[in-house]
C-alpha cells in the first residue's frame, strides 16, 4: 500500500530512541485502552488488533480492537476470529487498516520466540506490519516492526494526542459507558488547556448530577422524619387516650369491687344474724313444748290417782310427790338453761371467754360446746352458747 503524505503531529511524547527508518506513533487513548486491557485480567494471556493508517511521516497507530482469541495459540486468527474483527472495524473505525497485533503475556519475559514469529509471519506478512508485546507485571513492553528481514525490536517510538472520537467511543462501550483517562503527557499547552476545559466541564456535569441526587435524597429523608414524626404523635396521643381510659376502667372496677364486697359482707352477717334469731327462737320453742308435756303427763297421773280410791291414796300420794319431784326437776332444767350470747363487731371467742369467766381456762370447752374448730372463727350475730 502507498503511503499518503503526512504532517507530523504536534503534540507527542518520545518513548526511548526511535533510531532511524519508519517512526511509529501511538494515539494516548489507545496506549491507555491497552495498558487497562492487560491489567484488568493478570492470570491469562490478552490480545487486540492493532489499527492505524500509514504516511510518509510514519506509522500511526489509531485504534485498537480486542480480539478474545482464547489461550490457546494454534487457535488463533481463525476465520471466525478475523471475521470479528472486520465486522468491529467496520463499526468503530471505519477507514483505519489493521495494522498489527497486541499480545499482553503477564509473567513472562517480552521476548520474541519462534512461535510468535511464525504467528505474526502467517497472518502479518506485509512489510511495516507491527506486533507489540507487553508484561504488565514488570512494566516491560516493545514493539516490532516487520521489515525485509523479519521482525525487529524497535528501540524507541512516540506518543501522541489528539482527540480520537473514535477510540473514545469504543472505550466507553468496552467500559459501560464510562470513559478513561490517557496515560500520555502532552508538552503542548492548547492541548493542556482542553483537556483541562474538558475535564472541568465533566466535573461541573459530575457536581450537578450529584447534587441533583443528593437534594432528591434529602427531600426524601425530609419526608420520611415529617411521616415517622406525625405517625409518632399520633400514636402518642393515641397511647395517652388509651391510657386514660384504662385509669377511668381501673378506678370504676375498683369501685365496683369495692362496693360490691361490701355488700356482699353486709348481706352475709344479715343472713348469719337472721339464723342465729331463727336457731334461738326454735330452741326456746323446743324447751318450751318439753315443759308443757311433762305438766300435762303430771296432771293426767293425779286424776287417775283419786279416781282409783283411798286404798291407792297413799300410794298415789307418792306417785303425786314423785311427779311433783319430776316436774320441779323439769323447772330446775328450764331455769338451768345455757346462757347464749350474741357475737358483736369486734368480739373475739378468748375475749369473750375471759369477760365471762375472767380467765381462758373455759376456752376449750366453749369451742367443743358450740363445735368450734377453730377459736379464732366467729362472726358477727352468730349466737354462742356459754357453759
Amino acid at each position: 500500500m502507498e503511503k499518503r503524505e503526512g504532517i507530523f503531529p504536534r503534540n507527542t511524547r518520545q518513548i526511548g530512541e526511535p533510531g532511524q527508518g519508519a517512526r511509529v506513533f501511538i494515539e494516548d487513548y489507545v496506549y491507555t485502552y491497552l495498558r487497562q486491557l492487560a491489567g484488568d485480567e493478570l492470570t491469562c494471556m490478552r490480545t487486540a488488533a492493532l489499527l492505524g493508517r500509514r504516511d510518509t511521516s510514519g506509522i500511526y497507530i489509531q485504534g485498537a480492537l480486542e480480539a478474545d482469541m482464547g489461550q490457546e495459540r494454534g487457535k488463533w486468527f481463525s476465520n471466525e476470529n478475523w471475521s470479528g474483527i472486520f465486522r468491529n472495524v467496520q463499526i468503530w473505525f471505519d477507514g483505519l487498516e489493521v495494522l498489527g497485533w497486541y499480545l499482553s503475556n503477564p509473567g513472562f519475559p517480552v521476548t520474541l520466540t519462534d512461535e510468535l514469529k511464525s504467528l505474526h509471519r502467517r497472518h502479518f506478512p506485509g512489510q511495516d506490519t507491527l506486533f507489540f508485546l507487553t508484561d504488565i507485571l514488570e512494566n516491560e513492553e516493545t514493539i516490532f516492526r516487520q521489515g525485509e528481514n523479519g521482525l525487529a525490536p524497535l528501540p524507541g517510538y512516540y506518543i501522541y494526542y489528539e482527540k480520537n472520537e473514535q477510540m473514545q467511543a469504543y472505550i466507553s462501550r468496552q467500559h459501560g459507558g464510562l470513559s478513561i483517562e490517557p496515560e500520555g503527557v502532552l508538552t503542548d499547552r492548547a492541548a493542556v488547556r482542553f483537556r483541562s476545559a474538558m475535564q472541568e466541564k465533566k466535573e461541573k456535569n459530575s457536581q450537578k448530577r450529584l447534587m441533583t441526587v443528593l437534594y432528591t435524597a434529602c427531600t426524601f429523608l425530609v419526608m420520611v422524619i415529617l411521616v415517622i414524626g406525625v405517625t409518632m404523635i399520633n400514636n402518642y396521643d393515641r397511647m395517652t387516650s388509651m391510657e386514660s381510659a384504662l385509669y377511668r376502667i381501673s378506678e370504676s372496677l375498683d369501685e365496683e369491687t369495692g362496693e360490691d364486697m361490701e355488700q356482699a359482707v353486709q348481706e352475709e352477717n344479715r343472713l348469719a344474724a337472721e339464723e342465729a334469731v331463727m336457731e334461738e327462737a326454735q330452741t326456746e320453742e323446743a324447751l318450751s313444748e318439753a315443759v308443757t308435756s311433762q305438766a300435762e303427763e303430771g296432771q293426767e297421773d293425779a286424776e287417775a290417782a283419786t279416781e282409783e280410791g283411798e286404798e291407792t291414796s297413799q300410794e298415789n300420794s307418792v306417785a303425786a310427790q314423785e311427779d311433783s319431784t319430776e316436774e320441779t326437776d323439769v323447772d330446775t332444767t328450764a331455769a338451768t338453761e345455757p346462757e347464749r350470747y350474741l357475737v358483736q363487731a369486734g368480739d373475739t371467742l378468748l375475749g369473750i371467754c375471759r369477760a365471762k369467766y375472767g380467765g381462758d381456762e373455759r376456752l376449750d370447752e366453749i369451742c367443743e360446746l358450740n363445735g368450734l374448730d377453730d377459736s379464732d372463727k366467729i362472726y358477727v350475730g352468730q349466737t354462742i352458747v356459754l357453759p
